[in-house]
């Protein structure tokens, strides 16, 4: 691996929603919490990492979700679509010739219907097992986001790849959330962020290695948040924990360089 970097990489406004759990606890104090979209420049292309929610259900969250967007409380301006935040920056959909799939739950892959031109990047087992989900997983996964009719042009992983062959972008293979969970390591040229997507959900939990509810194999999923820690380590990385907003305060929307 050489020592390539990207332009910058933009932090998309996320829509937001926030956890039944936390405003049982907290009420009208709890949280938002962010559906993480990022966009990475490099010389030879755009980088998008995660597609977030479908652009159609902006401004009407519950024509799209149902009963979910009530439930925890989804909120998805117009001007927060890929669209129009990729035209503020000078970009167009069509611009895009990467895409990287963290997984397919639904708060992560709504958009990528919208990128048949692009390659993109999905870790080995996800597309399968999300077609056919055990019981408990169900409400996470939505079928129209990866439906066949959408000819998206899936690059199966079963291993860390290099994006551009220079080091500057590469897709971490860290299942145990879901069969094919992804993160990205970008080095920027102020220094290194690992995006973590959803292979630990919450600071605290980074720190005590533990397993999310949510995870299908949780004994993999610890070990791959103990992997991340240790690739972060080694290339002396800080990891952006992409559902934290915390995180979100600490590092910030907008551009990094």
């Amino acid at each position: 691996m050489s020592g390539g970097t990207v332009g910058r990489m933009h932090a998309l406004e996320p829509a937001t929603y926030r956890s039944p759990q936390q405003v049982q606890l907290f009420g009208d104090a709890a949280p938002r919490l962010p559906f993480p979209v990022y966009l990475i420049e490099h010389d030879d292309g755009l980088v998008l990492f995660d597609g977030g929610l479908d652009s159609t259900a902006a401004g009407g969250p519950s024509a799209v979700y149902g009963e979910m967007a009530e439930r925890i409380d989804i909120r998805f301006t117009v001007e927060q679509r890929l669209d129009r935040q990729l035209g503020r920056l000078g970009f167009t959909v069509d611009d895009v010739q990467t895409v990287i799939a963290s997984h397919l739950h639904f708060d992560h892959a709504g958009a990528f219907k919208e990128f048949p031109h692009a390659r993109t990047i999905l870790g080995s087992g996800e597309l399968e097992y999300a077609r056919a989900p055990e019981l408990f997983a169900r409400g996470w996964f939505r079928p129209e986001d990866f439906d066949d009719r959408h000819c998206i042009r899936w690059d199966v992983i079963d291993t860390d790849v290099d994006v551009f062959g220079d080091g500057a972008v590469t897709a971490l293979y860290l299942p145990g959330h879901t069969p094919g969970s992804l993160a990205a390591m970008v080095r920027l040229p102020g220094g290194t962020m690992i995006l973590g997507a959803d292979v630990v959900h919450a600071r605290g939990a980074l720190e005590t290695e533990a397993a999310y509810q949510g995870d299908v194999d949780t004994l993999t999923a610890r070990a791959s948040i103990r992997r991340l820690k240790t690739i972060a380590a080694d290339a002396r990385a800080e990891i952006w924990v992409c559902h934290d907003p915390d995180d979100w305060a600490r590092y910030g929307a907008g551009a990094m360089e």
